[in-house]
C-alpha cells in the first residue's frame, strides 16, 4: 500500500490542477453561441431533467439551478440561472455589460423587502433578487 501512495498523490494533484471552466461563464458562453441542446448537455453534464422543450439542472439541495429552453431549430431561446448571493457579483462581472440597475421596495407577506434588479439590453439579459429563495435569478431571452 505504501509504495502506491506517491502514485495516488500524483493522480490527486493532477486532477486538482485541472480546473473545470466556471459554470456561470459557460452558461453565458452557451447563450452567445446560441447553443444546441446537445452542446448544453455536453458542457453542463448529463444530470438534468427534461421539461417541455427544455432541460433543468438542480442544485444539490433540490432547488432549480438553471433551465435551458430551445426553439424549433433546437437552439437556445431562453435560459435562466439562480445564483446564491455570494456569487452574484462574480456573475455580473462575468457578463461584461452596462447594467441598468434599480432597487424597489416591495411588501411581501408581512415584510418589506428591497428587490434589486437589472437589465442588460444589448445582451437581452436581466436579473432580479428572489427573496423567497434567497437567490438572484438571471434570465437570457431572445427577441
Amino acid at each position: 500500500m505504501m509504495r502506491f501512495m506517491p502514485f495516488l498523490l500524483l493522480i490527486v494533484a493532477c486532477a486538482a490542477s485541472k480546473k473545470s471552466p466556471d459554470r456561470y461563464a459557460m452558461i453565458n458562453k452557451l447563450w452567445h453561441e446560441r447553443a444546441t441542446r446537445e452542446q448544453v448537455i455536453k458542457e453542463l453534464g448529463p444530470t438534468f431533467e427534461q421539461k417541455h422543450n427544455g432541460i433543468i439542472y438542480w442544485f444539490t439541495w433540490k432547488s432549480i439551478e438553471s433551465g435551458h429552453f430551445f426553439d424549433s431549430l433546437g437552439r437556445l431561446k431562453v435560459q435562466f440561472l439562480f445564483v446564491p448571493k455570494e456569487r452574484f457579483d462574480e456573475l455580473k462581472k462575468t457578463i461584461s455589460c452596462s447594467w441598468n440597475e434599480k432597487s424597489e421596495i416591495k411588501s411581501i407577506g408581512h415584510t418589506v423587502q428591497s428587490i434589486e434588479s437589472g437589465k442588460c439590453s444589448s445582451e437581452n439579459i436581466s436579473y432580479s433578487y428572489r427573496p423567497s429563495m434567497l437567490l438572484y435569478e438571471f434570465r437570457w431571452e431572445s427577441n
